[in-house]
């Protein structure tokens, strides 16, 4: 098993500070003002989660599996970055870009649902999500299932996580029998 890789220093702290940033930035120093604003009209961004995955974890190494891989291949260092719409209660949709294992450019465009089964714990939750992945070029096209040398192909995955509060939460993407990925997650209400 292959350990857990960090996001570079400057990518986690850059994140980290603009979302800070964004969380500060939405809060008013008189409670009342703010209580009359929101009360007016929510936020033309309120639905939306913002998804950062600085960690993944790999079940095995990159084997070479065909002659045309290259002969010295391993696993690159994979992140996430992503936009989700919450479309009601249990429907979402959205648009993510990473590099995959391959170090390839990649996006992953889908339609989901979301599920909380346990009212004693309203934080957790399950998701599934399919939709049309790009990026897992040749000659690594092989490497995940119903995709074409041009690096096109579909894709399930699935999630659990849990909400902290209503702003923020965290999740862990299973990547099939490859890995998992950690993501930490920020919803605009």
């Amino acid at each position: 098993m292959k350990p857990l890789r960090p996001a570079p220093a400057s990518v986690s702290l850059g994140l980290a500070c603009w979302l800070a940033a964004a969380s500060a930035g939405a809060q008013t120093s008189d409670p009342a003002a703010a209580a009359d604003k929101s009360a007016d009209k929510p936020s033309a961004l309120s639905g939306w989660m913002l998804g950062y995955a600085p960690l993944d974890w790999h079940f095995s190494d990159a084997k070479k599996e065909n002659d045309f891989e290259p002969d010295e291949q391993k696993h690159a260092y994979v992140w996430l970055i992503q936009a989700e719409k919450e479309l009601d209660e249990r429907h979402i949709a959205g648009f993510a870009y990473f590099r995959n294992s391959f170090g390839q450019p990649s996006q992953y465009a889908y339609y989901g649902w979301r599920f909380r089964p346990f009212d004693s714990v309203p934080g957790l939750f399950f998701k599934v999500t399919g939709g049309i992945i790009h990026g897992y070029k040749f000659p690594y096209n092989k490497k995940i299932p119903f995709n074409n040398r041009h690096g096109w192909g579909i894709t399930a995955i699935p999630a659990v996580g849990y909400d902290f509060n209503s702003n923020w939460g965290t999740q862990i993407n299973v990547l099939g029998n490859a890995g998992v990925m950690f993501q930490l997650n920020y919803t605009v209400r």
